[in-house]
């Protein structure tokens, strides 16, 4: 199980992910997390891409996406989710700036596509890493 294993490097900051963790935001959710995700969370954790000084880049652990999608804890009243971020086939996962978020597509069992609002900008989340992994910032010009 080392299919994310190239991004462990010097200039990414990750945390180890307690299975037992992934559990837990799995049963407040009620669903399971995709499975490369899952993988993701097992294999690497949760963490940040270093790139642009200016985008946070993070990883979000398995709480935080629960958090964001129950709309609980400091997104209970978030504005920056309200119409964008609602759709149940999306799945909040990675955050670029305060209130912009990535999302992965939950209706591929398999691979999970990677979407910056409505455009797609990844086959899967092994795409998506590789790509941010060489250019933190791709996505944005997909977007236009």
């Amino acid at each position: 199980m080392n299919k994310f294993n190239f991004i462990k490097n010097s200039h990414h900051e990750f945390y180890e992910l307690k299975e037992n963790d992934l559990i837990k935001a799995e049963d407040r959710l009620g669903f399971l997390f995709p499975k490369e995700l899952r993988e993701f969370y097992l294999e690497i954790g949760y963490g940040f891409i270093n790139g642009n000084n200016n985008a946070i880049n993070r990883f979000l652990d398995p709480a935080t996406i629960a958090d964001i999608t129950l709309r609980e804890d400091i997104y209970e009243f978030d504005p920056d989710l309200d119409g964008i971020y609602e759709d149940e086939d999306k799945l909040v996962f990675y955050e670029v700036n305060e209130g912009v978020y990535l999302t992965l597509d939950l209706n591929d069992p398999d691979k999970s596509p990677v979407f910056f609002f409505d455009k797609k900008t990844a086959d899967s989340l092994e795409e998506f890493i590789k790509k941010v992994d060489q250019n933190d910032r791709y996505f944005e010009d997909m977007a236009d």
